[in-house]
């Protein structure tokens, strides 16, 4: 039972997207959303911290040395016009794919987000670029996810 003044958290939210057809041909050594974007609003818990799961699958689709694919969040307040949080960068929050392997592979990684106001919307996507390794530089990626889950 709920009674006047109780806060009931808000619940983890998800978002998973799986082509078959796959994101073919990538080239960008900026990142960028993709298309679909995949991303998540989420209502910041009272405790303004969430885990954040990032992930995805990705592989070169050319010769030898490889390109790497590189998965990370974009954290904005509101939406996606809004106050960008976090930007991307693979070293802090972000999956990357092994050098040298033109098999997808698949990985995920875990963070902790501090510092969020509680009860605020917020808009978090995944951003995806490449590492070049020779020309035509292309990878591919076979999925993305991103997963929010509040932590009290």
């Amino acid at each position: 039972m709920t009674r006047a003044g109780d806060y009931v958290r808000p619940p983890g939210v998800t978002a998973f997207y799986h082509d078959d057809a796959s994101l073919v041909q990538l080239t960008p050594t900026t990142y960028e959303a993709g298309s679909p974007e995949v991303g998540v609003f989420f209502i910041a818990p009272p405790s303004g911290r969430v885990r954040l799961t990032i992930g995805g699958g990705g592989r070169d689709n050319g010769a030898a040395p490889f390109d790497r694919v590189f998965l990370a969040p974009q954290l904005f307040l509101e939406n996606s016009s809004g106050q960008e949080i976090i930007a991307p960068a693979v070293g802090q929050r972000g999956f990357a794919t092994p050098a040298q392997d033109s098999e997808f592979q698949y990985g995920c990684r875990v963070s902790l987000i501090e510092g969020l106001i509680p009860g605020r919307q917020y808009y978090i996507r995944v951003m995806h670029q490449t590492l070049p390794g020779t020309d035509p530089d292309t990878a591919d990626i076979a999925s993305r996810d991103v997963i929010v889950i509040p932590v009290p």
